[in-house]
């Protein structure tokens, strides 16, 4: 190969690594361009799509098309999209399954092939990619902060830079555990302390009940793993921050966390995410394995209602059930692919990777808290979706590389 295409190679290459971390770095944001009325695109989406082209010119000068198919997605991620396909051509409402299918595609199959590669290609990715989830978990944390001391603000808007409270929840549920499982791994204690301050400051301006439960309780998992040296000091800052610092904020987060997920509102009428799980079931029962068709969800739980006493007026956003949402909208087959997805990162060698790196542990705190979060919360949305197929890709990475322990020690 000449020079000019040696030269060649390499800006393709520098270019794709550059814009994949662009990608980690500006994913978690709900903030989109309209390119037309109904038809919205993140600059995450484009700077993946951009990544993802390079990486292919990159292939194309190198004649590496074998390293393609190296990284293929799992057979769940392949099987969820065929799922959503299938659904879309029963859709009522063709036009919206067809922007949510190619939205999957890019989070799911592009998604998960560009930044396996960025791991598997560059061996101190594991490296930077934590560096970068810090940073914007910083950054996040810092505007939920100030809206959070803002009086003027109300709580469902206490949301970092995303849609509302519910959708940072998500965020800090798959990445709080990770953080902790950092603070364990590191041994740097000014990094220990920093890292530590922003985990709890983040639980601080973490208004959602259900995520606040999830990030407590992997924690303590995580922690406990550890054995009690880290469970004994994790455990009791935990519950003092529960017992005496929740309920002296500004706020009075603990009052908060309890009315965000309770079942009755305060003036005794039943909350309305709660009816909803219950149309939401009554849908799926009505075609349990095709759904109403991706992104149609919405345009058909109306009619599910019966008579299910309910709250008039306009419903708090992303209160949805997940998994609820993917049976109704894709069929019982989706949601089963969806769930498989949380186990795929592992064999049955190493589903209990016992003797793996904390940061194993971590991903895996943070993949159940995101799976529970999701019971309350629809966090399938943008901002959340490419984060999640991230640490996918992560568990997937650190499950199976030996000679990642110790990448985060510095």
């Amino acid at each position: 190969m000449n020079e000019s295409s040696d030269r060649k190679m390499c800006i393709f290459g520098r270019l794709y690594f550059l814009l994949a971390c662009l990608t980690i770095l500006i994913a978690p944001t709900q903030w989109s361009l309209e390119l037309r009325k109904g038809l919205f695109i993140s600059p995450a989406d484009i700077t993946l799509l951009l990544a993802a082209g390079f990486w292919f010119l990159d292939t194309l000068v190198n004649r590496s098309w074998r390293q393609i198919r190296t990284h293929t997605p799992p057979w769940s991620h392949l099987f969820f999209i065929a799922c959503a396909a299938v659904s879309m051509l029963f859709a009522g409402d063709k036009g919206s399954a067809v922007k949510e299918l190619i939205q999957y595609t890019l989070y799911f199959i592009i998604g998960h092939m560009v930044f396996d590669n960025l791991l598997r290609r560059y061996p101190k990715s594991v490296k930077y990619a934590l560096l970068i989830f810090a940073m914007t978990t910083t950054v996040i944390t810092a505007l939920a902060l100030a809206q959070y001391l803002d009086q003027e603000t109300e709580d469902l808007m206490v949301r970092g830079t995303f849609g509302n409270r519910n959708v940072l929840a998500g965020f800090y549920a798959l990445i709080l555990p990770m953080i902790l499982a950092c603070i364990i791994e590191t041994r740097s204690l000014l990094t220990k302390i920093l890292l530590s301050v922003l985990f709890l400051t983040a639980i601080s301006v973490n208004l959602s009940g259900a995520s606040y439960v999830a990030v407590t309780f992997a924690a303590a998992l995580i922690a406990a793993r550890n054995g009690l040296k880290w469970f004994i000091p994790v455990a009791i800052i935990l519950v003092l921050w529960q017992c005496l610092v929740l309920q002296r904020l500004p706020r009075a987060n603990d009052l908060v966390h309890f009315h965000a997920t309770a079942l009755y509102a305060r003036d005794g009428t039943v909350e309305r995410r709660y009816p909803e799980w219950q149309a939401a079931g009554s849908m799926i029962l009505t075609n349990p394995l095709l759904g109403v068709g991706p992104g149609n969800y919405q345009k058909h739980v109306g009619q599910y209602y019966d008579n299910i006493p309910r709250k008039t007026g306009p419903a708090e956003p992303d209160i949805q059930n997940l998994h609820l949402v993917i049976a109704a909208s894709m069929g019982m087959p989706a949601l089963l692919a969806f769930l498989t997805m949380f186990v795929t990162p592992f064999n049955k060698d190493n589903i209990f990777p016992m003797k793996h790196s904390v940061l194993i542990h971590g991903a895996i705190g943070s993949l159940a808290a995101f799976a529970f979060t999701a019971i309350w919360h629809p966090l399938l949305v943008r901002g959340i979706g490419l984060p999640f197929v991230m640490m996918l890709v992560f568990t997937r990475y650190l499950v199976q590389t030996e000679s990642i322990y110790g990448n985060c020690e510095e």
